[in-house]
């Protein structure tokens, strides 16, 4: 009986030992874990964890391959070049168990999809409840997946992370919500590109047809009016594609025309297109999610540009730039400073390529418009002077705060500003060959855009935009566009001011 009650006693606490020990196994003794969890999981409607919606890609196709490196590497990769995975190594690796602060991620399933879900995401730990915001994206709700390493690295060594979240009453309802309407953004981008191409294409062919100049500065003001319109529709909440489209169409042609009838060289076209500006900047500064579910715009649902200018509004709006800094005559470098900073600016344009590429436009202009060829030590100078430019806006830009692949490289040193510059000259030989179509687009709108470049006479601020897009071309990755939408201003822009007989001189 002793024995039998001894030998209890000791199982009971060979029982009660093993308890203790998987209890403190189960406790979280790591700070930070990245579990990947099926978008079913109970985590993603929890009032314990803040939440937000996942961008799992760039581009137009995405994979579960893909999602798990630039999850791992925090890099987007690109569909377009090696198979969409990202570059670089891993930098963390994926957990089995939560810790105390856990990142729950759902991910594409297996095999290739298009890019237009976003796939839930949650986190659970101290100081995260309601939504969870990016400062990567500015928008709060929406989180790229480049992000999350980052984010864990700085949590582990005490640092401030890129993921964070703010206090919202509902956040499950809130991306719901936010969901359905990047759907309807996405759905409304290619019919408003189209609205925005036949408006100035036939604004462009009237003008040229019957030689009014009215006419023709209508068709010039074609696509800012079109990004304007494109903005405000997003502001007061009309997301429907078929009434984006419609309303798009009749409004954006009503104020090109209205612009062209009443907005006479220099003095009031010259104020309306510093307006324009002044709008669209203060809209990308106090109200980015107006200007990033806008018909035109950024395309925060393929994870490419999130806020601020991306390559299709930058190339629309170098023309009216380049037509403003011909009006302001000896203020000339300082409208280019102030056009230069808002595109290059982290928290409003975010275009750090739009520096390059609106530097070399506004150089050509200054040296054109003073109808003298400067010798070469002039041409160096004035080169020097506007990388320096150049470069301190970088520098201030980064002593803010910001951050951008400029800052990333030239931090990096010339090796690291060649490797970038041979990265995106790839990714657009990439895109060029990757469907016929946008083949044939690309080399007719270079072939177009060789033919004005030809025609006589000169115009110093044709000569300006046409110099800035090609270096557009070599610098940024959506050729097509570039390409494309680059004629188009340069075709208006012809129309308006070598066949109507108008003069876009300095103000008097």
């Amino acid at each position: 009986m002793e024995a039998r009650g001894f030998s209890r006693i000791v199982a009971l606490a060979i029982v009660a030992a093993a308890a203790v020990a998987g209890t403190a196994r189960a406790a979280p003794s790591e700070k930070v874990a990245v579990l990947v969890v099926p978008p079913s999981a109970a985590v993603f409607g929890s009032p314990e964890a803040a939440h937000g919606l996942l961008v799992a890609g760039e581009g137009a196709t995405v994979s579960r391959r893909g999602a798990l490196a630039s999850l791992r590497r925090g890099e987007l990769g690109n569909a377009l070049v090696n198979g969409g995975l990202p570059k670089g190594k891993p930098r963390i690796s994926l957990s089995r168990r939560p810790a105390q602060v856990t990142f729950y991620v759902a991910l594409p399933p297996p095999g290739k999809h298009h890019n237009v879900v976003r796939y839930p995401i949650a986190v659970v730990g101290p100081g995260y409840h309601g939504l969870l915001t990016s400062t990567a994206t500015h928008l709060d709700g929406l989180i790229s997946i480049a992000d999350v390493s980052p984010s864990v690295l700085a949590l582990e060594t005490g640092k401030r992370p890129r993921i964070r979240s703010r206090a919202s009453p509902d956040p499950v309802g809130y991306l719901r919500r936010f969901d359905e309407r990047l759907t309807r953004a996405h759905a409304s981008r290619t019919g408003a590109t189209l609205v925005l191409v036949g408006l100035m294409t036939v604004l462009g062919l009237l003008a040229l047809g019957v030689r009014r100049p009215w006419l023709g500065r209508a068709a010039f003001l074609a696509a800012p009016a079109c990004l304007v319109v494109a903005v405000v529709l997003s502001a007061v909440g009309l997301t429907r594609p078929w009434q984006v489209l419609v309303v798009l169409a009749l409004a954006a042609s009503a104020l090109a025309l209205a612009g062209g009838a009443l907005l006479r060289p220099r003095l009031t076209l010259a104020a309306a297109l510093a307006a324009v500006f002044a709008f669209l900047y203060a809209v990308m500064w106090a109200k980015p999610l107006w200007n990033s579910l806008a018909a035109l715009g950024p395309r925060p649902d393929g994870g490419g540009r999130f806020y601020g200018v991306n390559n299709q509004v930058s190339t629309l709006l170098l023309a009216p730039a380049l037509v403003l800094g011909t009006f302001a005559g000896p203020a000339l470098p300082a409208i280019a400073l102030l056009v230069i900073a808002g595109m290059a600016a982290s928290f409003i344009g975010a275009q750090s390529d739009g520096l390059v590429v609106y530097l070399a436009g506004f150089l050509v202009l200054a040296v054109r418009t003073r109808g003298e060829r400067p010798g070469p030590a002039r041409a160096a100078a004035a080169v020097a002077v506007a990388v320096a430019a150049a470069l301190a806006l970088v520098a201030i830009d980064a002593a803010f705060g910001g951050s951008s692949h400029i800052t990333h490289a030239l931090g990096g040193g010339p090796g690291t500003l060649a490797g970038d510059l041979a990265h995106r000259i790839h990714l657009s030989a990439a895109f060029v060959v990757s469907r016929w179509n946008e083949t044939l687009l690309f080399f007719l709108s270079v072939a177009a855009l060789v033919w004005l470049a030809l025609q006589r006479p000169r115009l110093p601020v044709l000569d300006a935009l046409l110099v800035a897009l090609a270096v557009s071309l070599l610098v940024n990755d959506t050729p097509t566009d570039i390409a494309g939408l680059g004629f188009l201003s340069a075709a208006v822009l012809w129309v308006w001011l070598a066949r109507s007989g108008e003069r876009a001189g300095a103000l008097d």
